[in-house]
């Protein structure tokens, strides 16, 4: 069979996931639609929408065969590391291509990446009144000519060159997003295509009607049913800066990526009485032309969890194949490789495991339920891969 691999996180599941499914079958021609799909917490450090189980049946009933978690220590990233990971778990699944969108799918990415090492290499990034990201694309744009400063460009990029570093044997598939750009806030009533900022936007603001035109039936009903963290900021914060003002600088500073005294600034700012009150305050009193927003708030959510630099490196070290879900299809395509693949399949998780291989997914889906509403379910010991009969 022949597998065509797509990495997302479905934050939560729309319109415009239905298309790329579609887009990546018809492209590739493969039988079976295998999704990489970040776990509990999303890219920029934030929890998903919807747990990983509720996002998983939204994908089967909507296209895709197979559902793997990409681990957090892989999903809440930068971008170069958010990709290698991903690649790394595709390519042990043995995905013949990927297909994702970008802003400018025309580009030859893989050309650039072979170029993009030479750049990074032996350069010592000390301006700080500038981010890293635009300090490299400002060296990538002045040896390729191309300007990388969109984010589905930026993972297109990261894709290209974990798929060389690797060595892996996939091919890669740019495609046009359409109707809506990733940063979009706004969408209008017309479009049957938004961006997941915008709907995520649009349910903060209490906006549930908005969105009907917009995403499948699945995501409509778990809006109504399941549990979800929509108005997570203040849990958030409250568990975050009990974390802040009882650790010590010392402690914190043992915090994966937190950097160049970062932990002194996140301590000061949180034992100030006059100081920020909430989660976004925080962010925008401790950020700077040094660290992004998002650069913050994943550091802040490696706090939350207590992520140690030490735990951090050697989890990355040790990567796993956690199945969420599958289709029929999915479930013969398993069967049809499980001899050939090159990391441990997991399909159920025993409490052993969760406090040995899976301890920071195990860590991060119970702070998940601490986030959601009412009612949200156990993540990881006993459950087991779901099934969508096509």
């Amino acid at each position: 069979m022949q597998a065509v691999g797509i990495i997302t996180e479905y934050n939560p599941f729309h319109n415009g996931h239905i298309y790329h499914v579609q887009q990546a079958k018809k492209l590739t021609g493969a039988d079976v639609v295998v999704a990489v799909m970040s776990g509990n917490f999303v890219q920029r450090g934030e929890p998903a929408l919807f747990d990983k189980w509720q996002r998983t049946q939204m994908a089967l009933e909507n296209g895709v065969d197979l559902v793997i978690e990409l681990p957090t220590f892989f999903a809440v990233q930068p971008s170069h590391i958010f990709a290698d990971g991903a690649i790394q778990l595709l390519s042990a699944l043995g995905v013949d291509n990927i297909v994702f969108g970008s802003e400018h799918p025309e580009v030859d990415f893989l050309s650039i990446a072979k170029q993009a090492p030479t750049i990074a290499e032996g350069q010592e990034f000390k301006n700080h009144t500038q981010t890293f990201a635009s300090a490299y694309a400002k060296q990538l744009e002045a040896e390729t000519s191309f300007r990388l400063e969109e984010p589905n460009d930026i993972l297109a990029l990261g894709y290209a060159s974990a798929i060389l570093n690797q060595q892996a044997n996939i091919g890669i598939i740019p495609i046009q997003r359409v109707e809506a750009n990733y940063h979009d806030a706004n969408f209008t009533d017309e479009q049957s295509i938004a961006s997941a900022s915008s709907i995520r936007l649009a349910l903060h603001k209490g906006k549930t009607e908005k969105i009907k035109n917009v995403v499948p039936e699945a995501t409509k009903v778990a809006l109504a049913t399941a549990a979800n963290t929509i108005d997570f900021e203040s849990n958030f914060w409250s568990m975050l800066k009990y974390r802040l003002t009882t650790d010590t600088v010392g402690q914190l500073g043992q915090i994966y990526q937190m950097a160049e005294g970062l932990e002194h600034r996140f301590a000061k700012t949180a034992l100030n009485d006059s100081g920020p009150q909430s989660y976004q305050s925080f962010i925008k009193s401790t950020k700077s032309k040094r660290y992004t927003f998002t650069r913050i708030q994943r550091t802040l959510l490696y706090t939350l969890l207590n992520i140690k630099v030490d735990q951090m490196q050697a989890a990355m070290q040790d990567p796993y194949l956690r199945i969420l879900g599958f289709t029929s299809t999915g479930q013969q395509y398993l069967n049809e490789i499980k001899k050939q693949v090159t990391l441990p399949l997991i399909s159920k998780v025993d409490s052993s495991l969760a406090k040995s291989n899976l301890r920071l997914d195990y860590k991060a889906g119970k702070v998940w339920q601490l986030l959601a509403n009412e009612g949200a379910p156990t993540q990881d010991v006993t459950r087991m891969p779901l099934y969508w009969e096509k």
